[in-house]
């Protein structure tokens, strides 16, 4: 796969936890020899506000703020080993963030998970969920705060061109990482309670789940290994239950330091709705999450 020329960062300069996204994104930036694109949105500033004493200089106040923001912009990102290119804009953030990822044909672009503060984001999701959904390239998603290279990334697979794309971008964000390939699949209740009115035993089902198991695991290194061995440091797991689960419940070992996923790509759809398996991963990881769209 090709190299990863260019990251944006989107920071929120009003959560406390920016600096860990900053320090994430200047840790890749030098790794992969990245060019760092930093981009603040200035949203709903009330200089238009009828109760502002009519002295004010709402010019001069703007320009205040978006130097202030602009300082502690670079002040986020001074640790670069290249000077980051900054961008201060105004409007909706994730309408800002996408169309500068597509100006500068960013290949990864870096976001704190933010948080659901009105009705409309617990409706349609954080400025992070708006990006995932509609972004042409990578979203990562940081959680927590390193200045190492992910050692251990757990990958969601389902056998789709998605997972696919997701475990190469895995190992093109970090070589080095071992990685779990984590498959997880459930008999449908209605299914398995059919079976038992069908006179189907416990140990019969058992036997029919192993052997699912059996072949999801098969399916897995012909997919993703060769001669039929995977890959060094890549390891197959087949887990009963649900997918958004079994990944979320993976980010909880102290091991793993990344989940990454497929997502739909950017069709008409999925700029709407974004998967459950993507949407509960994204809002329930306890560590970082690379979202990547199929269309890679």
């Amino acid at each position: 796969m090709p190299n990863i020329k260019t990251i944006l960062i989107a920071l929120d300069l009003e959560d406390d936890d920016s600096q860990y996204v900053a320090n994430r994104a200047i840790q890749l930036a030098s790794q992969h020899k990245a060019q760092l694109i930093g981009v603040h949105v200035i949203e709903n500033l009330p200089l238009q506000d009828a109760s502002l004493p009519p002295s004010i200089d709402t010019v001069a106040l703007s320009g205040i703020i978006q130097e202030q923001k602009r300082h502690q912009l670079q002040s986020r990102l001074a640790g670069a080993e290249e000077r980051a290119v900054l961008h201060l804009t105004t409007g909706k953030p994730h309408d800002a963030i996408e169309a500068l990822a597509l100006s500068h044909r960013v290949d990864l672009i870096i976001i704190g998970p933010g948080v659901r503060k009105s009705l409309k984001e617990k409706v349609f999701g954080s400025t992070a969920d708006r990006v995932v959904r509609s972004a042409a390239c990578p979203v990562l998603v940081v959680r927590r705060d390193a200045n190492a290279p992910y050692r251990h990334i757990a990958v969601g697979v389902d056998f789709s061109e998605y997972a696919q794309a997701a475990a190469q971008w895995a190992s093109r964000l970090s070589p080095t990482a071992s990685r779990d390939l984590i498959h997880a699949f459930e008999i449908p209740l209605v299914f398995e309670q059919a079976m038992l009115k069908a006179n189907t035993s416990r140990a019969e089902i058992d036997s029919y789940r192993r052997a699912k198991a059996r072949a999801a695991h098969q399916q897995m290194i012909k997919l993703f290994g060769e001669d039929g061995m995977l890959p060094k440091a890549t390891r197959a797991r087949v887990v009963h239950g649900n997918p958004s689960t079994a990944l979320i419940n993976a980010s909880r070992r102290k091991t793993v330091d990344l989940i990454a996923l497929g997502t739909r790509g950017t069709s008409t759809l999925a700029r709407h709705l974004l998967g459950s398996v993507s949407r509960q991963t994204l809002a329930g990881a306890k560590c970082d999450v690379l979202a990547v769209p199929a269309i890679l």
